[in-house]
């Protein structure tokens, strides 16, 4: 007896192969458009910062016969764009997440127009207003662990107490660090690596090693013991050490670098290359969008003068509430916003108070300075450009 199969379970078992079949396409295709939107941010951001290092070498002026009389100026272009982001990707991101992302995204768009070693970025005649310009638009979304807000309060402190830029130590006698020891015994390496005995590793024939004399590399297979943090479960010391994501550990462990060995996010917008301002006119909540920006100097600064910051003297952190503490590593100037009705402005700094007429005057300034608005902000005066596409 022969048997044939049903077709109508044939035909169910089939449309359930091409939904599992598109579903999973469908996946791969998100998962493909992801990475080849951080490829595009990073190129981006490339692209950019070396526009803007190749201006500031091109630039010159056009002179008549006498040398006296400035007729134009000659440039390359800046190849800068706004990146519209989306934070953040993870559903589970808490509010340090998002503070994170803010803030990573905030020293990036310093590092792109040149970390304040450039006095004037965009040049006289740059067709971008005000010299100033959106790095990068950011639409914040709620998450499971993130529904209410970031105090601009809140955010000052994260980006004065989190590591953006750690100096690594060691002799880097590995892609990923290591240090160099006048011994062949991986017994040794203890008094150079603080890691439980059994992560320790010892190469013998490490040429770097040879060029200081010395007869081994001793190295572990995890970047933050190799460059001098600590891997641990908890922070050791939280006055001498901070959490840093960006070398790796054991799993459930957590990297550690100290302090003295690192700048901040606010450290390295205020004084890593040349010297910077950062103001923060807003809090954080789910559902707006906001904007992070660069802006030269624009060449006078009325507020800024009467708050006696003039050029090179700090950073300038402006939030919403009134009371900011003052102090924090290396701050010099520390200026509290709070928005009144009309449209004016009360700017505190320590226990003074003095008004600006509008948000256009913090818009004026006499140093290289990171803005953190909301995009209406921006989009009110047209304080800084956004530019969708390179032309």
């Amino acid at each position: 007896m022969r048997f044939f199969p049903n077709r109508k379970c044939m035909a169910k078992e089939t449309i359930v192969s091409i939904i599992i079949l598109t579903m999973g396409f469908l996946l791969i295709l998100s998962i493909l458009d992801s990475v080849k939107n951080k490829a595009e941010a990073k190129t981006t951001e490339a692209i950019c910062k070396g526009s803007v290092v190749l201006r500031e070498k091109s630039y010159t002026e056009i002179r008549d016969p006498t040398g006296n009389l400035k007729l134009g100026s000659a440039a390359s272009p800046l190849l800068c764009k706004t990146t519209d982001k989306y934070i953040s990707d993870n559903k589970d991101a808490s509010k340090e997440d998002i503070e994170g992302e803010i803030a990573n995204l905030m020293a990036k768009c310093w590092n792109q127009f040149g970390e304040g070693l450039i006095q004037d970025v965009f040049k006289q005649g740059d067709p971008i207003s005000k010299n100033c310009f959106v790095c990068y638009t950011l639409s914040v979304r709620e998450t499971s662990k993130f529904k209410d807000e970031i105090k601009a309060t809140d955010l000052r402190k994260f980006m004065f107490e989190n590591p953006y830029k750690v100096y690594q130590k060691g002799d880097n006698c590995k892609v990923n660090g290591g240090v160099c020891i006048n011994t062949e015994n991986k017994e040794d390496c203890g008094s150079k690596i603080s890691a439980d005995p059994s992560y320790l590793l010892i190469d013998k024939k490490s040429s770097v090693c040879a060029k200081y004399s010395k007869k081994s590399c001793c190295y572990t297979d995890y970047e933050c013991w190799n460059k001098g943090g600590i891997c641990s479960g908890a922070n050791p010391d939280g006055n001498l050490y901070a959490e840093y994501n960006a070398w790796g550990c054991p799993s459930k462990l957590k990297c550690y670098a100290k302090k003295e060995d690192y700048y901040s996010y606010g450290d390295y917008i205020q004084r890593f290359g040349g010297s910077g301002n950062m103001i923060i006119t807003t809090d954080i909540t789910p559902g707006e969008t906001y904007a992070v920006s660069f802006g030269s100097p624009t060449g006078n600064c009325g507020w800024c003068t009467y708050a006696g910051l003039g050029t090179g003297a700090g950073t300038v952190v402006a939030a919403l509430a009134l009371g900011i503490p003052t102090g924090g590593v290396g701050t010099v100037g520390l200026l509290t916003v709070s928005a009144l009705f009309g449209g004016g402005y009360v700017v505190g700094k320590a226990t003074s108070e003095f008004a600006v007429q509008n948000i256009a005057e913090l818009f004026e300034r006499d140093i290289n300075t990171i803005y953190l608005t909301t995009l209406n902000q921006i989009q009110s005066g047209d304080y800084c450009s956004v530019v969708s596409e390179v032309k």
